[in-house]
C-alpha cells in the first residue's frame, strides 16, 4: 500500500474512533487501530487478520504469551509486548476506577469492587472481603485458584482470612475468565458449604458475587443466598 494511501487510511479510522468509539468496530478494525500504535510502517490490517486467525479472537490475543506472538509473522518481541500489556492494563484501570472505594454500601459498589480486583484477571480464582458493622472494608485477599467448587475452595484459609481481618461479615467472590456470570450448582453448593462454616465462627457471607470482566452476579441480589 503506498505511503499516502496508507497514511490516509489510518487517519480515517482513527477519526472514525474519535467519533463513535469503538463500539461499532469490529474485532479486526479494533485490532488493526490498536497496532498502528506498535507497527507504524506498514499494513496493520493484515497483522490484525492474521492474529485473529491464529488465537481465534480478540480476548485470546490479549492472552497469547510473547513466545506465541511471535510466531506470527510481522509480529516482533515490542508488538508481542505491547499486545500482551492489553489485559493487565484493563485490570489496572478498573482497580484505579473502583478499587480503592471504601464504602461498599450497595450491591453495585461491591460489584464493581470485585471487577476490579479480579474481573480481567487471566485464571480462575476464589477472593474474599471483610467487612466490619459499618460496611467499610477491612481486608481483601485471594483466597485459593481454580474452578470454584465443593472440592476447590479452601474453607479453613478463608475461616483464617476473616478471623485475621476481625470480620462483621464477608463477601466471597469468583471469577469467570471467558464471559458469562451465570452460576452453577456447583457454585452453589460451595456457597452453602461456606455460608455454614463461616456462621460457626459467627461471621456472615452477605453475598457472593460472580464477576466477568465487569459484568458481575450477586447471589444477594438475585435472591438465592442459601443463608
Amino acid at each position: 500500500m503506498p505511503d499516502n494511501v496508507h497514511s490516509g487510511h489510518r487517519a480515517r479510522l482513527r477519526e472514525r474512533f474519535e467519533r463513535e468509539g469503538l463500539e461499532g468496530f469490529k474485532p479486526h478494525e479494533a485490532l488493526e487501530l490498536l497496532l498502528f500504535y506498535a507497527v507504524p510502517r506498514r499494513n496493520t490490517n493484515d497483522l490484525a487478520h492474521a492474529l485473529l486467525e491464529r488465537f481465534g479472537s480478540i480476548d485470546r490475543v490479549f492472552d497469547a504469551g510473547t513466545e506465541a506472538l511471535c510466531s506470527v509473522p510481522g509480529i516482533g518481541y515490542n508488538t508481542a509486548v505491547f499486545l500482551r500489556l492489553m489485559r493487565p492494563m484493563a485490570q489496572y484501570y478498573l482497580n484505579a476506577r473502583f478499587g480503592e472505594r471504601k464504602a461498599l454500601d450497595s450491591t453495585e459498589a461491591v460489584g464493581l469492587y470485585m471487577c476490579s480486583k479480579i474481573g480481567l484477571m487471566d485464571k480462575e480464582v476464589f477472593a474474599a472481603a471483610a467487612f466490619d458493622a459499618g460496611r467499610r472494608e477491612r481486608a481483601f485477599e485471594i483466597i485459593s485458584e481454580g474452578f470454584i467448587t465443593q472440592a476447590t475452595v479452601s474453607l479453613r484459609s478463608l475461616a483464617e482470612f476473616a478471623i485475621r481481618a476481625k470480620a462483621e461479615t464477608v463477601v466471597i467472590a469468583h471469577n469467570h475468565v471467558y464471559g458469562g456470570v451465570k452460576p452453577s450448582q456447583a457454585n452453589r453448593d460451595a456457597t452453602r458449604r461456606i455460608c455454614t462454616r463461616l456462621l460457626e465462627i459467627g461471621v456472615k457471607v452477605s453475598d457472593h458475587i460472580i464477576v466477568s470482566g465487569d459484568d458481575y452476579f450477586s447471589f444477594a441480589e438475585n435472591g438465592i443466598m442459601p443463608i
